[in-house]
């Protein structure tokens, strides 16, 4: 039997479909299992702010946000206010980098509700980005976690209309 170069052709073709498929399906399955529920539940993270009520629901998808906050205006350093030197970088006069990675609360079943958030994941990523540009490191450490969360979550739910956010959750809340 011999073999033509259209059946070689033909092997190599069907070995990277498959090498394509299963390559697409692992990585499908491991960021799946990379979301914070699922490292949640396999014990490889711990949740310091889980809701108690069993009633709700949790959307992850806000993601991680990062944000510089609002620089106090005052150049310590002595560099020229204009024209930023290096050193001036990390003065408090620019701001602060920050990192936070929010999730939310919301009545468990409602998925009109879930598709909303979906739909304005941006809107309320503005929100958090809005909120904490608009304020120095020290007033955002001044206001304390509740007052924060009570803001963010008034001002999240101005922007929903067919249902409410019922609380508010950090994993990450870093100043850099």
């Amino acid at each position: 039997m011999k073999i033509t170069l259209n059946q070689v052709l033909l092997g190599i073709i069907g070995i990277l479909i498959l090498i394509l498929v299963s390559g697409t399906t692992a990585g499908l399955v491991n960021r799946r299992n990379q979301k914070p529920e699922v490292l949640i539940a396999q014990g490889k993270a711990v949740n310091l702010a889980a809701p108690v009520d069993s009633e709700v629901s949790t959307y992850y998808d806000l993601g991680t946000i990062r944000v510089v906050t609002m620089g106090t205006g005052i150049n310590t350093s002595g560099g020229n206010a204009v024209q930023p030197s290096q050193s001036d970088q990390l003065d408090s006069s620019t701001g602060s980098p920050m990192v936070i990675t929010p999730w939310i609360a919301y009545p468990e079943g409602d998925t009109v509700f879930f598709e909303e958030l979906s739909r304005k994941t941006g809107i309320i990523k503005g929100v958090f980005s809005q909120f904490f540009t608009s304020h120095t490191q020290k007033e955002i450490l001044s206001f304390g976690e509740e007052k924060i969360k009570r803001y963010l979550l008034e001002q999240i739910n101005e922007m929903l209309s067919l249902g409410q956010v019922t609380d508010l959750y950090f994993t990450d809340f870093l100043f850099l």
